[in-house]
């Protein structure tokens, strides 16, 4: 049986992309780090507020426009360097990337294993639209 994510793992998923991109932020050069503070500071709140929040997926959402906003200036930042190589700046662009994909894929899981969990079940096979065509017609 497949463990489908829920909200709280949505939300634990959130925290450590947050976290790892918190943590590069950290590790920038004084200036872009300055630069950046803002995002990067946006990014810590979002997530401590979706520790106590009454409404986890709207803060989750949140925290994943926040986590995309840095994410993407750091790229930027990376880019706008004469120091970083093309290639560094495409694998900062890929890692980022994953770790943001990780967060949206989890989101959406969650948010159909929440939905359908008031409906009773997910939608199984039968019920979704074919790409073959019906010949009994």
């Amino acid at each position: 049986m497949v463990s489908r994510p829920t909200l709280e793992s949505t939300a634990s998923m959130g925290f450590r992309v947050a976290r790892g991109l918190y943590t590069r932020w950290r590790r920038m050069s004084g200036p872009e780090r300055k630069r950046l503070e803002g995002l990067a500071d946006d990014v810590k709140e979002r997530a401590l507020e979706l520790r106590g929040t009454p409404d986890p997926a709207t803060a989750g959402h949140d925290l994943e426009q926040a986590s995309e906003r840095l994410a993407d200036a750091m790229v930027e930042s990376a880019d706008a360097d004469p120091e970083v190589s093309d290639a560094d700046v495409e694998a900062l662009r890929g890692d980022l990337a994953r770790e943001l994909e990780r967060l949206a894929t989890a989101d959406v899981s969650a948010s159909r294993t929440t939905s359908a969990a008031g409906r009773g079940s997910l939608p199984g096979p039968a019920s979704l639209p074919s790409s073959q065509p019906d010949h009994n017609r």
